[in-house]
């Protein structure tokens, strides 16, 4: 059987990404005053959307991982990520500053990370931020596209899978965001799984859009 491209939700926009070929790579930390569980992980490479207390633990990683900030870029023999601006409001930055969102391709598999993008975005950010294969996509509102801005993104981009992510869950029950209920209702293909990590076969992923919710 073949190996299988592993994503392992911590919470909130924090995920680990490990690939068939051995790479690890995990993405917007959070420091211990969010409330959810530190990940407690080796990484190869951390990437962070933006400086904020939520996204930028990068040291909590395990190893001597790459960091990725800013507009930063990375490629090896297994991996090649790049990143494209964008902004953490819908006022270009002037409430909340940028965001970066990450391409990550990764044995044949691309991984977009949205980070905590604020707003639409435009038709030259979303020709450079290209086709996904899994979409990981905040809905939450608030800091982030609310759960209508989010379906929107999933229909410009079209990605195979999605997986939402800053939203409320019972661990931050009292952040001011909203849980992910009314952005499911906006699919027909929606998946609750009972566990924080999903497997995905990159030569079997689903031919129609597909929302993963992954379970702490």
């Amino acid at each position: 059987m073949a190996a299988k491209l592993q994503i392992k939700w911590f919470g909130h926009a924090c995920f680990l990404i490990s690939s068939p070929s051995g790479v690890k790579i995990l993405t917007d930390p959070f420091d211990e005053t969010v409330g959810y569980r530190l990940p407690d992980t080796y990484a190869d490479i951390v990437t962070s959307s933006h400086d904020h207390f939520d996204h930028n633990n990068v040291s909590v990683a395990r190893g001597n991982p790459q960091i990725l900030k800013a507009q930063g870029e990375y490629k090896d023999d297994k991996v090649s990520i790049s990143s494209v601006e964008t902004w953490h409001d819908t006022e270009q930055g002037a409430k909340r500053g940028k965001n970066q969102v990450f391409i990550i391709q990764v044995d044949g598999v691309r991984i977009v990370h949205m980070g905590d993008i604020g707003h639409d975005p435009t038709p030259s950010q979303l020709e450079a931020i290209g086709e996904a294969d899994v979409l990981l996509v905040p809905c939450g509102g608030r800091y982030t596209i609310d759960a209508a801005g989010a379906i929107r993104l999933v229909s410009a981009i079209k990605p195979k899978v999605v997986i939402p992510m800053h939203y409320k869950t019972e661990t931050i029950r009292d952040w001011p965001i909203a849980e992910a209920d009314e952005f499911l209702r906006g699919f027909d293909n929606v998946v609750r799984l009972d566990c924080a990590k999903l497997e995905l076969a990159p030569d079997a992923l689903p031919e129609d859009t597909t929302v993963y919710v992954l379970k702490l």
